[in-house]
């Protein structure tokens, strides 16, 4: 299911036009009862959004050399040092915005 996201006040013009032209309700009472349906529809929306869709790793590097270890091994099969290892990390973490969720 795709989500859709809208200005409530946008939503209450569409839904005020629609009222207006396809049902032939009056003005006031089309403004009351697209203030209604917006008012119902922000209710039911989840109030904190999920956070399934994002990636939340700190800003630091893990400690100790484990890390380096690991980042030699898998992309270098060479050693490298921490200092290495700590700017293959900041690249992770600025660039991570644009990594997708499995």
């Amino acid at each position: 299911m795709s989500e859709l996201r809208i200005d409530a006040g946008k939503a209450e013009r569409i839904i005020v036009q629609v009222l207006l032209d396809v049902k032939g309700i009056g003005t006031a009472d089309g403004v009351a009862v697209a203030a209604s349906i917006c008012r119902r529809l922000v209710t039911a929306m989840p109030r904190n959004p999920s956070l399934d869709r994002y990636r939340i790793i700190p800003r630091e590097p893990p400690d100790g050399d484990g890390f380096a270890n690991e980042v030699a091994k898998k992309l270098f099969a060479r050693n490298l040092s921490s200092e290495d290892a700590t700017e293959i990390w900041k690249l992770v973490y600025n660039q991570g915005r644009q990594l997708r969720v499995n």
